[in-house]
């Protein structure tokens, strides 16, 4: 089978994710959803856990990136921060559903929750640290900043406003720009390691 074949499975998961829970979700949905027969989508993938991990590999495609070669100044980093949360939280369709697959594996698959957390750790929160500890030493942060929970508050709180607006959809009641709240979020992190 081809990797259109794939690609049909994968996305008609990920629209089936976004209307109920993915364990109510069912091969025979996926490949019906898809235009298929359900045995053709056992020919793609073992099980529906299978599509699950796929999905959530492409979330972390999607929100890993942060890039630390260019950053040379508190300015830069501001920069790269926002440039980085603009790229990861956007409300797009596609990211609101990847959002509902990470949601998911946090609650019902610990084991692969886990597996991602340490990418994340090694991924995005690692390198923001990094600049952080070199602010320490070149541009005035405070030299007893826990680096770890400041730049975990910074990166949970952007992401859980992403879910409260767009994956919950509560924008649909009270609505915020989110460019603003990034630039307002990374604005109020900076002025915390002074």
């Amino acid at each position: 089978m081809s990797k259109k074949t794939k690609d049909k499975l994968i996305n008609s998961a990920l629209n089936l994710i976004d209307e109920k829970p993915f364990y109510q979700v069912t091969t025979k949905e996926i490949a019906k959803r898809a235009g298929l027969a359900e045995v053709t989508l056992f020919r793609q993938f073992s099980s529906k856990d299978t599509i699950l991990d796929i999905l959530t590999n492409q979330f972390f495609k999607l929100i890993i990136g942060f890039k630390t070669q260019d950053i040379n100044s508190e300015e830069d980093f501001r920069c790269e921060l926002i440039k980085y949360f603009q790229r990861a939280v956007r409300s797009d369709p596609i990211h609101r559903k990847m959002f509902k697959v990470f949601l998911y594996i946090g609650m019902y698959k610990k084991k692969t929750f886990f597996k991602y957390s340490r990418i994340y750790e090694k991924e995005i929160v690692g390198p923001i640290e990094a600049v952080v500890r070199n602010g320490i030493d070149h541009w005035g942060y405070k030299k007893n900043l826990d680096v770890e929970i400041s730049v975990k508050l910074l990166i949970n709180s952007i992401g859980f406003f992403n879910i409260i607006q767009n994956v919950f959809k509560l924008k649909e009641l009270d609505e915020y720009n989110f460019d603003s709240i990034i630039e307002i979020g990374v604005d109020n992190f900076l002025t915390s390691l002074r």
